[in-house]
C-alpha cells in the first residue's frame, strides 16, 4: 500500500511540475506560421479538432456543434477569429485558450474543458517521472500548436 501511495504522490507532483516547467517555456514561443505544418500534421489537427472541438464549435467551426445550445455562453464562431482580432491571427492567445491554463479565477469557471491537461494525461499514461511528465507536456503543447495552426488555416478574410 506504501508504495502505491508513494506512485500515486509521484504521478499528482511530477505531472503538474512538468507542465508548469514546459508551459512557461512554451508559451513564450507558441507562435509557428501554419505553413510549417506537414500533410500529416495538419490532418492530426484537423481529426483532433473534430474529436474534441465540434461537438461545442460545429465541425464547420462556426459554434454551432449539436451540444452548443445546451451552453450557458455560446462556443465562439472559430472562423472569425482574425476578424474580431482586426485581421491578425492571435496565436498565443488562442494557444492559451486551448490549453485551458490562463484563465483567471475572478472570471469564474469556464464551460470549455481545460484540453491541455487531458492532452498532458492522455500523453504521460503511466509514467511518473518528471521525465515522463516532461515529454507528456511537450506533446500536449505541440498538439495544441497544431491546432491553432489548423484555426488560423480555416480564418474567414
Amino acid at each position: 500500500m506504501n508504495l502505491r501511495l508513494r506512485y500515486l504522490s509521484a504521478l499528482f507532483l511530477s505531472v503538474p511540475l512538468g507542465v508548469a516547467a514546459y508551459a512557461s517555456s512554451a508559451s513564450a514561443t507558441t507562435t509557428e506560421a501554419p505553413h510549417s505544418m506537414t500533410s500529416p500534421q495538419l490532418a492530426e489537427a484537423a481529426e483532433d479538432f473534430n474529436i474534441y472541438c465540434s461537438v461545442c464549435h460545429g465541425r464547420d467551426a462556426k459554434g454551432n456543434g449539436p451540444v452548443a445550445k445546451e451552453l450557458k455562453t455560446p462556443p465562439a464562431d472559430l472562423t472569425r477569429i482574425s476578424v474580431r482580432s482586426g485581421g491578425e491571427f492571435p496565436a498565443d492567445d488562442v494557444f492559451r485558450t486551448i490549453e485551458g491554463l490562463d484563465m483567471p479565477l475572478a472570471h469564474g469557471t469556464s464551460e470549455m474543458p481545460i484540453w491541455g491537461a487531458l492532452f498532458v494525461r492522455q500523453a504521460v499514461g503511466e509514467g511518473v517521472l518528471i521525465e515522463d511528465a516532461k515529454t507528456a507536456a511537450r506533446v500536449a503543447t505541440d498538439r495544441i500548436k497544431r491546432l491553432v495552426d489548423y484555426l488560423e488555416t480555416i480564418q474567414e478574410k
